[in-house]
Order: structure tokens, then C-alpha cells, then sequence
């Protein structure tokens, strides 16, 4: 499906970015869901809005990867969220 363990460098931390969409991805509360893909979102998007001018990376890649893989989670979410 997605790749999200792409590496960015061998010595290099995990994006600020990778911290909020792993939340959204493992997050198990319901209530918190909608929440955790927004801060995801938000991250990955502020994250590439200031690589988009940089070489491509694999980064980027991997940007792309968890955005495909936000809207499958944030689809699926609202599907079986009850309507209210």
C-alpha cells in the first residue's frame, strides 16, 4: 500500500512531520481521530511547502505516501463513524 518507512538519511531524525502522522495512524480513540489526520495533514503539508523549492528526495516521496495514506485513513474513518 504506502511506504511511510521510507529513509530520509541513515543519520538523520524522523521528520517533526512523521511524529504526527504516525498519531493519526495509531490512534485508537475515535473521539481523537479527526484531530490526529488534521495535525498530520497539517504538518505534512507546512513540511512540504518548504522542501517544494529543494532538489527531489525522498522526502518528498515519502510526504506523498502519507498524504495517500491520510485520506485512505480519514475515508475509512468516516465510514464507520455513526452519524450523529
Amino acid at each position: 500500500m504506502f511506504d511511510s518507512s521510507r529513509e530520509f538519511s541513515s543519520a538523520a531524525p524522523s521528520p517533526k512531520w512523521h511524529a504526527f502522522y504516525n498519531a493519526a495512524l495509531l490512534e485508537l480513540d475515535n473521539s481523537k481521530m479527526s484531530q490526529r489526520i488534521h495535525e498530520a495533514r497539517h504538518a505534512i503539508l507546512d513540511r512540504a511547502e518548504e522542501i517544494l523549492t529543494s532538489s527531489p528526495s525522498d522526502e518528498r516521496g515519502a510526504l506523498n505516501d502519507a498524504l495517500q495514506a491520510l485520506r485512505v485513513l480519514e475515508q475509512a474513518f468516516a465510514r464507520e463513524k455513526p452519524a450523529a
